[in-house]
């Protein structure tokens, strides 16, 4: 059959994700031609890009995709000279397999219309709430035959519902726009084979079994807690499109750039418990170099221990702000009985704020610009102030050990690397024990991360709770995928003063936002005894704090974020959860003054409470004479 493929672009991103490459080269040979559509914001280059792999690029009206993108196309398609026309887009994953088979199976159907998969269940849950609202995507796959496109339903709907129609449902509306005037539809995989009635959702790796060439994209961008809730594990469903053969430098920069970080490592199932056997193919041997910004020398030997497990060779650039410890640290290192690195430099520092990031985005800018290196690995050692011995000593062991546990550990992540090219940074997870982190990782610095981002262009959806990021700013990463930010261009008076002090922790917790705008994915790993100790901690914790609400975590959840902070409890913050509950009109009329009264009255407090202490103090100031 002579087939029209019209293909529209969702444009949340980078237009020509690697996804989208793979997808329009595998519809290329059976599509007598092949119609690209597009919105207003794809750029002029990737529209010349897009040229070379489709027959026409048409832009849409628009900043996104909408419905009135395909009777965009069709409009200048004399459509009577083709068979069947293909509505499809960037929606999925594929081809994974074959297109072939599937078509040649539906070519021999007695169908006006069909579709790739069943839906009986509906449109799935909504979580606006919690930062997954629905999104609004290109059609899925609807193949539409001669029959159809001569029928009246066919012209009806594209001359006056076909613009008209909402754009998140003007798939299923087209659909039933054609069964309403007779026609007959079919679909190449049935609810009834599959033991659920979304098969493309729960059922991913049994269709990619059944020999179905597409995987829903969404999978991986909807709310964590419930595809947990349905046991969805999107680390198996990764495993069964490389098993068939879909090549994951198409999946990764695809996702990495649509999809929250922390949602995506969530869905994903990326982290990685090291070492895992096997190592590090002997025939890549990366070269690798250390930026360690060391404060307190006390921690020099235990640092070069945990260096030692890197394969020799490595190059180690090491900043402090101070010109004797500088001296100290070269003769130390230089003195160990069998260096393992191949060069050491020592750079001396202004002191002053961003410490071991400002040293590593100012005073190693060069190292992370030049093309000398493959891997980057950023540690420090700095004391940790107001924090106890046992909280260092832990956050230190955290940090170093697993980046460094042992040489089994870095080869470990020297093969995540090797085999990932778009892996673009490896750390550990947010720690949570002796530190509050967990539930507010943004802190106070959103508002900040949110306006170097615009500045920079990264269209990268963003974590609503915590931000993917690796908390300690601690990591190994390919220098390509700190590039962005590192040429920037900082100073070290960017640090500084009331308006930046806060830059080093912004930077911490973007990195990783920018990476992914630059088509790189990032993971974490852990140790087995970290995994231990860190995954029991958390299981006892969410255990505690779910004992008080009933049904799955995901309603758990969705009730406590209805119910709002809690603020300082008492009877004050549990009338505002009761208000935001149970009478949402009134509690937006009332809670904001609420607030602001609340944060006078502290101001107040603090005042008053800052008087009487330097009043007692003034009191009891000795004078010259010695006497008070």
């Amino acid at each position: 059959m002579t087939r029209l493929v019209v293909y529209a672009l969702a444009s949340r991103g980078a237009a020509l994700d690697p996804a989208v490459r793979t997808a329009l080269e595998g519809l290329r040979e059976h599509a007598a031609r092949l119609v690209v559509v597009t919105s207003t914001s794809v750029s002029d280059a990737d529209r010349a890009d897009l040229r070379r792999l489709a027959d026409r690029v048409q832009v849409g009206s628009g900043d996104a995709f909408r419905a009135e993108f395909y009777s965009i196309a069709l409009a200048d398609e004399s459509v009577d000279d083709f068979d069947e026309i293909l509505f499809t887009g960037d929606s999925w994953f594929g081809p994974v397999g074959e297109f072939a088979p599937v078509l040649e199976r539906m070519s021999a159907e007695d169908a006006d219309f069909w579709r790739m998969v069943e839906n009986g269940h509906g449109p799935l849950r909504e979580f606006p709430r919690q930062g997954f609202p629905r999104q609004t995507w290109p059609w899925s796959w609807v193949m539409v035959r001669r029959t159809a496109v001569a029928s009246a339903p066919w012209v009806e709907f594209w001359s006056s519902r076909g613009a008209a129609t909402d754009d998140s449902d003007s798939e299923q509306l087209f659909v039933a726009a054609l069964e309403a005037a007779g026609l007959r539809g079919g679909y190449a995989f049935t609810t009834a084979d599959f033991p659920d009635e979304h098969p493309a959702i729960f059922s991913a790796e049994l269709l990619m079994d059944a020999g179905c060439p597409i995987v829903d994209r969404s999978i991986f961008g909807l709310y964590p807690p419930f595809l947990q809730q349905h046991a969805i594990v999107g680390r198996e469903i990764v495993g069964a499109l490389e098993k068939h053969g879909y090549p994951l430098s198409s999946f990764w920069p695809t996702l990495a750039r649509t999809v929250p970080p922390k949602a995506l490592n969530t869905n994903a199932g990326m982290l990685e418990i090291l070492p895992m056997g096997g190592g590090a193919d002997p025939t890549w041997a990366p070269r690798i170099v250390v930026i360690a910004y060391v404060s307190d020398v006390t921690l020099a030997p235990e640092l070069r221990e945990k260096l030692d497990n890197l394969p020799a060779g490595y190059d180690l650039v090491i900043t402090t702000n101070d010109g004797v410890k500088a001296r100290y640290l070269r003769e130390f290192w230089w003195d160990a009985p069998s260096p393992s690195f191949a060069s050491l430099e020592v750079r001396v520092t202004p002191a002053g704020g961003g410490r071991d990031m400002s040293d590593f985005f100012v005073a190693c800018r060069d190292v992370i610009l030049s093309d000398r290196y493959d891997l980057i690995v950023k540690v420090h050692a700095r004391r940790k102030r107001g924090k106890t011995v046992n909280l260092r000593r832990y956050f230190r062991r955290y940090q170093w050990e697993n980046l460094l546990d042992s040489p089994e550990h870095v080869a470990g992540i020297l093969r995540l690397f090797e085999t990932e090219p778009g892996l673009g940074l490896v750390f550990p997870p947010m720690i949570h024990i002796g530190y509050s982190t967990m539930g507010r990782g943004w802190s106070v610095y959103r508002d900040a991360a949110a306006e170097l981002l615009e500045e920079m262009r990264v269209t990268v959806p963003q974590d609503l709770v915590s931000p993917l990021a690796p908390y300690g700013a601690m990591w190994v990463a390919r220098p390509a995928a700190l590039r962005s930010l590192a040429a920037r261009g900082w100073t070290y008076r960017d640090y500084r003063g009331p308006a930046n002090r806060d830059l080093a922790r912004v930077q911490e917790r973007i990195v990783v936002s920018v990476a992914a705008q630059d088509g790189f994915h990032s993971r974490t790993v852990l140790t087995r005894s970290h995994a231990g100790i860190s995954h029991t901690a958390l299981e006892f914790k969410a255990d505690e704090m779910l004992a008080t609400t009933t049904g799955y975590p995901v309603d758990q959840i969705a009730l406590m974020h209805r119910a709002g902070p809690t603020g300082r409890g008492g009877i004050v913050g549990l009338s505002r959860m009761y208000l935001r509950l149970n009478h949402p009109v009134i509690s937006r009329a009332v809670l904001p003054p609420m607030a602001l009264a609340e944060r006078v009255f502290m101001s107040t407090q603090r005042a008053r409470r800052t008087a009487v202490e330097s009043l007692r103090g003034w009191r009891v100031r000795p004078t010259r004479g010695g006497r008070r």
